[in-house]
This record gives structure tokens, sequence and C-alpha cells, in this order.
């Protein structure tokens, strides 16, 4: 009866993928169950398997004596005498047990449920560790059923779910549809892995491309980035580190052969293959494809504008604003298109003279001497002087004799010898004085020039009135 038992775990075992070795610990923990219900301990048991015939009995340490009170932890001295013959009164034997025969209904209906139980939970978990490896991979399945809030797919050993918001709004099945999607998430619960799917996430189109584009799968065509609004518009930036690659052409195919094939399986979603570029007015000219961008113009927030032709204005800016949309979180920077009017209209706007005046505004200089590059100042006395908040050669013209003397560290000699230092090696009073008597010099000279000019007028007005 065991042999039969055996013979039905492994083939149970082979139909589910559960190792044989398995198969022995669930059995050894249904029979410590089963035997614990029947006698109430198990301190004195174990398993044992003759894995020759494919049979389990249970082995027990026992004491012989004469009249046994535990049949669980006793013996009769009769029937240890058939078990090991030299035995005597008081001692030790192992008593081996078939669990099938000495069960009683109760117990053998433990072991039972124990194997039921951890049957199921080897198989949920090795479903588990299965499809947990394939995250982020494509599977097939079948179309099983619909509710309103999901697809359910039969991938064989389990049941995805593909939630509403990962689906194309495009893509209608029925019962018995092929559905290729990409496994996003592999959770544990209560009645098994739950394996959810996606159709409308951007590695599911980065997987497709890498099965239908062999210079993406071999790595000699990179994808930089995807975007995508499921049903309405891919954009997938593509770019190779070799120049005789045409990595553009090679998605496309020839004739269009291998972006068709992509299509088809996105029942018909539109998708931009663009070249990445690093240099933004490329890039953003690119993305607005299959917008044709007449002029890229940067701005000095980090955004751009592109100017588009009236006909091409709608093109680019996409139904309800998605081409513009992706376009942006493609290149990672806004980008307001305009028309050339509209264009024309903003170079003359208050807005665009302030962005201008922003764009080429000097700035104000903030150059400093460092206190190193001042002769006579040696590393001790610098570091105390940056503790003390003096940076710059500049900080330390603005010091008073009293401020150097409040620094941790600098004393009356320190201060005295930086003091002369920079009247040594920093003459900007004498600078001051100069300009001061430039000015003074001009404003004289003014002074002088127009008295003369009004000497010379009254002696013309006295000439013409004696003339008169």
């Amino acid at each position: 009866m065991s042999v039969n038992i055996f013979e039905a775990l492994h083939q149970i075992a082979t139909e589910k993928g559960i190792p044989k070795e398995f198969i022995e610990e669930i059995v050894e923990v249904a029979m410590l169950s089963a035997y614990k219900k029947q006698y109430g301990t198990i301190d004195n048991v174990r398993v044992a398997f003759n894995r020759d015939n494919n049979s389990v009995a249970i082995v027990s340490r026992k004491i012989v004596v004469n009249r046994p009170r535990n049949p669980a932890e006793e013996i009769a001295y009769s029937e240890a005498k058939k078990i090991a013959p030299d035995a005597e009164l008081g001692d030790e034997i192992d008593v081996s047990e078939n669990p099938f025969v000495s069960f009683g209904r109760i117990a053998a209906q433990t072991a039972k449920q124990v194997i039921t139980q951890k049957l199921k939970e080897a198989e949920k978990s090795i479903i588990y560790n299965e499809f947990k490896d394939k995250e982020g991979e494509l599977i097939n399945g079948y179309f099983q059923r619909k509710t309103r809030d999901a697809i359910f797919v039969d991938l064989g050993k389990t049941e995805g779910i593909l939630p509403a918001k990962e689906q194309s709004p495009l893509e209608h099945f029925k019962t018995g549809d092929r559905i290729k999607s990409l496994l996003l998430l592999v959770q544990k619960n209560s009645k098994g892995p739950s394996v959810v799917l996606s159709r409308a996430h951007t590695k599911f189109v980065e997987k497709l491309f890498e099965m239908e584009i062999p210079e993406i799968y071999d790595g000699i065509v990179h994808i930089h980035a995807i975007v995508r609004e499921a049903g309405m518009r891919t954009k997938v930036a593509v770019t190779s580190d070799r120049d005789d690659i045409d990595c553009v052409g090679a998605c496309v195919g020839m004739k269009g052969m291998r972006i068709q094939s992509i299509v088809r399986e996105l029942e018909g979603e539109k998708i931009d293959i663009i070249e990445y570029s690093s240099e933004r007015r490329t890039m953003a000219a690119n993305a607005l494809t299959p917008a044709k961008v007449k002029e890229v113009i940067e701005k000095s927030d980090g955004g751009v504008i592109a100017v588009v032709e009236d006909d091409q204005y709608k093109l680019a800016v996409g139904r309800n604003g998605h081409n513009a949309r992706l376009s942006v979180r493609l290149c990672g920077f806004e980008i307001d298109i305009k028309t050339e009017d509209q264009y024309r209209e903003f170079l003359s706007s208050s807005e665009s003279r302030a962005l201008v005046e922003k764009l080429f505004a000097t700035p104000a200089a903030t150059d400093e001497t460092p206190l190193d590059e001042l002769p006579g100042l040696d590393a001790r006395t610098i570091k105390l002087l940056e503790a003390g908040k003096i940076f710059s050669v500049e900080d330390l013209v603005e010091a008073s004799f009293e401020d150097l003397m409040k620094i941790d560290g600098i004393g009356e000699k320190t201060a005295v010898k930086i003091q002369e230092i920079l009247r040594e090696f920093v003459d900007f009073d004498e600078d001051e004085d100069e300009e001061e008597a430039e000015s003074e010099a001009e404003t004289g000279a003014g002074t002088e020039t127009g008295a003369e000019a009004g000497g010379d007028t009254a002696a013309e007005g006295e000439k013409e009135g004696t003339e008169e």
C-alpha cells in the first residue's frame, strides 16, 4: 500500500515539477503529524525511508517493560524479544512500525491533509520562483475571460492578470486569442502567486524591439529612451557607437518590414523612431517628428523654441497635444512650439526683450584675490584668517587692526605684521588719490575754460555797443 502511495506522489511531483527530494520532506512531516495526533508526542520518533522499495517506516525509541502503560514510549518484554532477542527489562530499543498499519483513521486523515497542503504549497512556491525569474520579459498566453477591471490570461501553470490600466485602448481580444505581454510583476498571496501583465508599459515596446531588431539585441544599436501614450503614439530615441550603422534605418528595416511587425503587435499604434543627440536643438527637432522643424532657438531657462511652418503646426502639437507632450518627455526639457508669425510676434514682445537681456546680461564681477597670493603670509596665518571669516585679500584690506586682534590665534605682533605686508604689497590708497587728483584737475580746467569764455563774450559786447 505504501509503495502505491509513493508512486502516486512521485507521479504528482513529476507533473507539477516538484523535486523528488521534496516529496520525502512532505511525507516525513505528514508521518510525524499523524504520529503526534495518535500518540501525543514525537520526541522519541524519526521517519526512515527505504529508497530501494519506496517504503517508509516510523522508528521510535521505547523502554522494555513487563506491562506497558504508554504505548508511545514503552514496549512489552515479549514483544521486545521478537525485535531484539538480547533485550532485557529496562533496555531501550528502536521499534519500527508501518504507519499505514499502525495509524488509526484520525491519524491517517491527518497525514492525508498534511500531504495535500504541502503539495499545494510546494506547487505555489515553484510557480512563484519560475515566474519571478521572468520578470521584465515577454510571455505568451491565451485570452481566458474578461471583467470590467482586467483580462485574465492562461499562462499554462498559472493565470495572469492584465489590468485595464496596462491595456491599450486599441486592443480587443476574444476567447482563445494569443496575447503577448510583458511580465510586469509577480507577488505572493494566500491563493498562490499573482502574475501581473502589461501591454502599455514602455518596457513592452523595448522588448519587442529587441525581439524584432537583431542590432538592438546584439547591442550594436542602443535604445536611449522610450516614451509612450498607449494607443496613441510611441517615440523611441536610438543611437549607435558605430559610425557605419544607420541606427534609425536598422530599426525600420527594408521597406519598413521590422517596424511594421511591431506596429501590428501594437494594433496599429504610431511609432516614431528618432536618432538621439546630445545637442539640444538637434534633439528637439528630431523629437517633434513627424513634423518638420524650420528652426530651434535655445532659451536662457534651459528650454527651446521650435519654429515650424503653418501647415506643420498641428502635426507638431499632435492630437490633444500628445506629440508635444511626448517630445518634451523624451528630451527632458520644455519645447515651445510656434509658427513663424507667432515667433515674429514673440520677438517684438516685452517677454522676448526680457529673455534677451537676461541671456546677454554681463555678470557682476565676483573675482577675488586668494590670500595665498599675498607674499609674506604663511599657511598658519592664512588658516587663522579664514577661521575669522577673512577669505580674500579684499576682505583683509577692509579689516581694521582691531578686527584682526579679535581673531583667535592672532596677537598684536601678527596683526602688525599683516598690516605691514598690506602696506608693502597692496596700494589701494594711492590709486584712489590719483583718481581724486585727476577728477579735481578736470573740474578746475573746466571752470577756467568757462571763465575765459565769459570774458571773451563780455569784450565782444562792449565792442558792439561802441560801434553802434
